[in-house]
């Protein structure tokens, strides 16, 4: 009888590099991203958990001339009520700049406007409006942390995730997709699509990978959502024992991922 071997894992993967949950850079399939990202979309359990909101919602916090005044600012053409509708049946902003700078206007308009946000990020007025315009590409780097970690707990906070006393919902966890295994210096071979419940783990979830995961997911970091999920595959699920650490060359790694169905607990 034939022995079927697995097949050899490809070196020309698209990766994407990323930080994992102890502050590791390692890498992580660019196709597993794509997967995370697609999950946000169609999962019910990671529905909203993104910073990025539609053209109908983005419409509805900031009105028409909230839309328009972010053409203005990005140096074109206001657009008339006919393109606003298109750009809302399309679910697309047809221009990066305009888009851009509508998100702003949207996520300070979440944030409670100019004014909350320069408190809470410890900048002026003046400087938030100009970020909101583009006239600042970007904040300084503790601005920057701060209202990343403002708007995280917003998304986290308007989905569901956050308890009433601060604290991260836990997270129970089955994703499917392609994955294979690396073991130091010995060739990594790919598995077929299999669907891994962590629900099962002997060592579920954490607080602390819970709200990294949830975090990750509300600033838009599909990267380090993978990273999350392989370090967990590795260390803790109960098949995948014999490993003692997570990193580009050890453990269990995401070639693609096709689902994610999360409850939040």
């Amino acid at each position: 009888m034939a022995l079927h071997l697995p097949k050899p894992r490809s070196t020309s993967t698209p990766q994407k590099s990323t930080t994992g949950i102890d502050g590791m850079k390692v890498k992580i399939a660019a196709a597993a991203a794509a997967g995370v990202a697609h999950s946000q979309e169609t999962s019910r359990g990671l529905k909203g958990l993104t910073s990025k909101v539609s053209v109908r919602e983005l419409r509805t916090q900031i009105g028409s001339e909230g839309l328009r005044q972010a053409a203005i600012d990005a140096g074109r053409t206001p657009p008339s009520n006919r393109t606003l509708r298109r750009w809302a049946q399309q679910g697309r902003i047809p221009h990066a700049d305009v888009a851009e700078r509508a998100q702003r206007r949207g996520a300070i308009n979440r944030l409670g406007g100019i004014n909350s946000v320069a408190a809470q990020i410890g900048r002026s007025p003046s400087a938030v409006r100009k970020y909101q315009s583009g006239q600042t590409n970007e904040l300084r780097n503790d601005a920057k942390s701060k209202l990343v970690s403002a708007k995280a707990k917003n998304v986290m906070h308007t989905a569901g995730i956050l308890k009433p006393d601060g604290t991260t919902k836990i997270a129970t966890i089955s994703v499917t997709g392609r994955v294979h295994v690396r073991n130091g210096d010995e060739q990594g071979y790919d598995y077929r699509t299999r669907t891994l419940d962590f629900g099962n783990s002997e060592t579920p979830f954490s607080e602390e990978e819970s709200r990294a995961m949830a975090e990750a997911l509300a600033t838009d970091d599909q990267a380090r959502v993978v990273a999350i999920l392989e370090r967990h595959a590795t260390l803790d699920y109960p098949e995948n024992k014999g490993f003692d650490d997570y990193s580009d060359q050890f453990g269990f790694h995401f070639d693609a991922i096709d689902s994610i169905d999360v409850t939040w607990h």
